[in-house]
């Protein structure tokens, strides 16, 4: 917390990769980023990757209520990527303790919360290939949440602080290709056009490793693209950073990549097949917070709160549309006869996994 307080001194938005948007240990420290009084007093504005504009209204709606009202955030919650809501209790934690913490007097209008991602308008989505036009869109995404932030931010130039949580790639600085060409992520624009501005920091954890494209058209696209790859989950450095944090007694350390070893480790992530020779960790981020063991992180419970009657018709309508013909398939693999039996059972599944 002291390395994050520090570089907030330094850096006017701080790029948070929690590694896997369901790994827990990175929400509950960021819950008590935000209890922590020095930070929470510095910050004007939480970005959150996976929550898109078009809610922006619902979650202005739940910080202003005078009580905690989380169907103010069902919308928020169903209107995700996948089609199938954004299960994780993780984030639902970390916005009742924004709510609890925006209580304070001096944070009610100060510390907001701003979705960033382009909108996904379900209602105008009849068909899978209305779906999979929308999945081109995306190609720009990176660009809209770098607009989106800055444009929050003011250019940088009043003094604003923010943190922005998101996953991966996003949060990379300067990653470029064999041919020496860029590769646009989201804070790359901030690395290039308001250069010393951000930070960005990696949770430890696993790192994916693409293996190599897969030949052909995949049956089905998705929003994050892992159908055209084969790919697996490794150890940065062969576990080299796992045994350093192990042999320092496991303490919780941040610390900066340039120039140490850590950040002289070979570059692992989404553009390793192709990337420029020599491409090191300090090139994606320029720090690392150690938290647990790998083999001690947890995964987040799911939470079903969102999952009203309501929307259980909008999730059959939903699948319908991204099964299409494999939808029988789809039943079978689920051990499920008609896709209202699934639905009743995703629900109750939602809340105990």
């Amino acid at each position: 917390m002291d390395y994050v307080t520090n570089r907030l001194e330094k850096s006017d938005l701080l790029v948070f990769d929690d590694g896997f948007h369901s790994a827990l240990e990175p929400f509950i420290f960021y819950e008590d980023m935000i209890k922590n009084k020095v930070i929470s007093e510095k910050l004007d504005f939480i970005f959150i990757e996976v929550f898109h504009m078009d809610t922006q209204d619902n979650l202005d709606a739940f910080f202003a209520a005078p009580e905690k009202d989380f169907s103010l955030l069902h919308e928020v919650f169903q209107n995700d990527y996948s089609g199938y809501g954004w299960p994780y209790e993780s984030y639902l934690n970390l916005l009742s303790v924004i709510w609890d913490i925006r209580q304070t007097p001096s944070l009610k209008n100060k510390l907001q919360v701003i979705a960033v991602s382009p909108p996904i308008y379900w209602k105008a989505i009849e068909t899978r290939r209305d779906y999979d036009v929308f999945l081109k869109t995306l190609d720009s995404r990176d660009y809209f949440m770098y607009h989106e932030i800055n444009t929050s931010m003011e250019n940088f130039n009043q003094g604003k602080k923010g943190v922005f949580l998101t996953n991966t790639r996003h949060a990379y600085k300067n990653i470029k290709n064999k041919e020496g060409e860029t590769y646009w992520n989201t804070n790359t624009f901030f690395n290039h056009f308001n250069p010393g501005r951000t930070f960005s920091i990696r949770f430890h954890n696993l790192f994916l490793s693409i293996v190599e494209k897969r030949v052909g058209e995949p049956s089905k696209n998705s929003a994050e693209g892992l159908e055209n790859f084969e790919f697996n989950w490794v150890q940065a450095a062969n576990g080299l950073w796992e045994r350093a944090f192990l042999n320092n007694n496991q303490l919780p350390v941040g610390l900066d990549l340039k120039n140490n070893v850590f950040g002289k480790t070979p570059y692992l992530g989404n553009h390793a097949l192709n990337m420029q020779k020599q491409t090191l960790m300090s090139d994606a981020y320029d720090g690392l917070i150690f938290l647990k063991p790998v083999e001690e992180m947890k995964k987040s419970e799911r939470t079903a709160f969102f999952i009203t009657e309501e929307f259980k018709k909008e999730l059959k309508r939903r699948i319908e549309i991204l099964e299409g013909e494999g939808l029988s398939d789809f039943l079978k693999q689920n051990n499920a006869g008609i896709l209202e039996e699934w639905i009743d059972s995703f629900s109750v599944i939602s809340k105990t996994k």
